[in-house]
């Protein structure tokens, strides 16, 4: 829990100072959620849960922790910290037949308005996660992927399998679009994040398509554009990977970036009706 900011964090339904932040344990089995905070609401709460609880039955952690505990707490921490824009992360710790569950704040990079027009930089690292549709802490993978980023003044990599073909960002899933067409890897070999799944939504209700397929990276010029998906990120253009360009301004892409923004408006809208 080194990377706790903010004044409070909460372990176990109690609050306690950051200054008292714990130091993990290595032999536990870490699961996690990391969501967004926009005007003192935090995005998409219920479809957090379920995705964590999701990640525990694969991960083998017999979680007991109910929607209304999850959401509650998570409101507690807002409210503890005075913070209306931020990443709440949620961590489970589990080992020894114990298990622990921490809600606290994590420092936060959103991309620059102008990234959201020019797109950003993008290359391939070789690398697949463990157990993909749970998310689980994979320390060495996150340091690889942080030290290509570093080392090649990117803003993401794309992890690729040995067959080649491209799967999601270290951080983001992935998305190409050609034509009126989305396309993206298949459920079952990413992690699917939320955002992933709001912007699947999108699609559908913008009466577009998306295919689930594997994407060779020797196919990427068959693609007009391509896009992260994140939480820090909502839907954020790719201007390259690697030396593959892509058009940021295509006109289905920038459809789906406005539907995604309204989706979470419209959120922020109905907490506010309810008096979150």
């Amino acid at each position: 829990m080194i990377d706790c900011i903010g004044a409070y964090f909460i372990k176990d339904d109690h609050l306690f100072p950051t200054e008292m932040v714990e130091v993990l344990t290595t032999d536990s089995i870490l699961i996690y959620e990391v969501l967004r905070v926009i005007d003192s609401v935090g995005l998409f709460l219920e479809d957090h849960y379920i995705r964590l609880m999701h990640s525990a039955k694969l991960a083998g952690i017999p979680l007991a922790m109910t929607q209304a505990y999850f959401v509650r707490e998570i409101r507690k921490l807002i409210q503890a910290n005075e913070l209306s824009v931020g990443n709440v992360k949620v961590l489970i710790q589990y080992g020894s037949g114990q298990q622990a569950a921490f809600f606290y704040f994590i420092p936060h990079v959103y991309p620059a308005p102008q990234a959201y027009l020019d797109g950003v930089k993008t290359d391939c690292l070789q690398a697949e996660r463990v157990m993909p549709k749970a998310k689980t802490v994979q320390q060495r993978l996150r340091d690889n992927a942080n030290r290509a980023i570093r080392d090649h003044q990117l803003f993401e990599v794309i992890l690729m399998n040995s067959e080649k073909q491209v799967l999601e960002g270290s951080r983001t899933n992935l998305f190409f679009v050609k034509g009126d067409q989305f396309f993206t890897p298949q459920s079952d070999f990413v992690l699917a994040g939320i955002t992933r799944q709001k912007v699947l939504e999108c699609i559908g209700e913008l009466n577009f398509s998306c295919v689930e397929k594997s994407i060779p990276i020797a196919t990427l010029a068959d693609y007009d554009a391509a896009f992260l998906t994140g939480t820090s990120n909502n839907v954020l253009p790719i201007a390259s990977i690697g030396k593959q360009k892509f058009d940021t301004m295509n006109q289905a892409l920038r459809l789906l970036m406005k539907a995604y923004d309204e989706k979470i408006e419209a959120y922020i809208k109905k907490a506010r009706n309810k008096g979150v």
